[in-house]
């Protein structure tokens, strides 16, 4: 069953797929016609120049009905409430075909997003599909509603793991005899994490056209599936839009504190080497264990960037490698790790590599030669 069976699976039959009939007019049962100029209307029959053609949007997942939406969520009670960000309300739900589902009740429009700016923008995401990215099932528009439905990560964010309750989940504990205590995550784990996630984000930088800036890189948009393999989740594809980008300079925010690369405070844009730095900081998580800011430490601990990357670009990754290893790495990767993550955290986004070059470094330099391959 390919991927397209897979999604329509999910939700029965009663998903249409591409079907909005509220916005302009209906072209085919999977695409939407929407008017280039709102004024066109008024143009015709007065002698004056024809008409711009319709542009076509095409969904490539289900739209699922509110009814159907409102019971897998109990009307999006409380109780199914998971989570909230700047954008969204995140609720755990069960499609009818008993699948785990993630449901995201988008904040209330403004009125610089339209319900075309929107549906294209969801035309994009939805065709966004790849192992390491985490899949769009279905979406959801009812006047002011906007709900996003994404397949849901059995194994929760890389964050929680790494910095939240560390008995949720172990490792099954050392053979007998051995004193060693289980590891939440293993150096394997974290090295396969790293390279899953920097596919995830290749896959938007280099072989989506047009390419994508994620805008939002983060351990807890790192999510983790069965065997610690990992997808990039939360795209924000409304910061996409050029309307919308100009919106969100002036209105929001874009990415998250500590995580943001020094361009971004200076210009305001983002573009694919900010990720790459971001992406450096969740590198840094990885080895250390630690959060990119935490307050409880000591004043010259706080930020890890600050105090980790003396270290790192000195090749002392002993020193600041997560206790919770112990001596369960191998040094040489370590080490390897380190100075990619310093590559990415370059302060001038030109000496940055690509996403693509360090997914291939991490695969050939680090996972290979650990496991004695070269």
């Amino acid at each position: 069953m390919g991927w397209w069976e897979n999604a329509k699976s999910v939700f029965g039959d009663a998903g249409n797929v591409g079907c909005f009939p509220r916005i302009g007019r209906k072209q085919s049962k999977n695409s939407y016609a929407f008017p280039a100029d709102p004024g066109s209307e008024k143009r015709r029959g007065s002698g004056g120049p024809a008409p711009a053609p319709e542009e076509v949007i095409t969904v490539e997942v289900p739209e699922v009905p509110l009814r159907e939406l409102n019971g897998i969520t109990a009307s999006f009670s409380g109780e199914k409430l998971i989570g909230q960000g700047s954008y969204a309300k995140v609720y755990q739900a069960t499609t009818r075909s008993g699948r785990l589902a993630v449901v995201k009740r988008l904040e209330k429009p403004s009125k610089h997003a339209s319900n075309d700016v929107f549906l294209k923008q969801l035309g994009v995401a939805s065709r966004l599909k790849h192992d390491n990215f985490v899949r769009l099932l279905g979406y959801t528009i009812s006047g002011d509603l906007r709900v996003l439905v994404y397949e849901f990560a059995t194994m929760g964010t890389l964050h929680d793991v790494l910095h939240g309750d560390r008995d949720v989940l172990r490792l099954p504990p050392p053979e007998q005899g051995s004193a060693a205590r289980p590891v939440l995550l293993s150096w394997i784990h974290r090295v396969h994490i790293a390279l899953d996630a920097a596919r995830g984000l290749e896959y938007l930088h280099e072989m989506v056209q047009p390419p994508v800036t994620h805008k939002d890189v983060r351990s807890t948009n790192v999510l983790l599936f069965e065997g610690f393999r990992a997808k990039i989740a939360d795209y924000n594809m409304f910061s996409q839009a050029a309307d919308m980008a100009r919106l969100n300079r002036s209105t929001h925010t874009l990415g998250s504190f500590g995580y943001q690369a020094p361009e971004y405070a200076m210009t305001g844009q983002m573009t694919d080497k900010s990720d790459v730095y971001s992406f450096g900081i969740v590198l840094l998580e990885l080895l250390t264990g630690r959060k990119p800011l935490d307050r409880t430490l000591p004043p010259g601990q706080r930020s890890l960037v600050n105090w980790a990357t003396p270290m790192l670009t000195e090749d002392r990754v002993q020193e600041c490698i997560d206790p919770q290893l112990g001596d369960q790495y191998p040094p040489a990767g370590a080490v390897k790790l380190g100075r990619i993550a310093v590559q990415c955290l370059q302060y001038d986004p030109t000496f940055r590599p690509s996403m693509g070059t360090v997914a291939r470094v991490i695969n050939y330099a680090v996972l290979r030669d650990q496991q004695g391959v070269v």
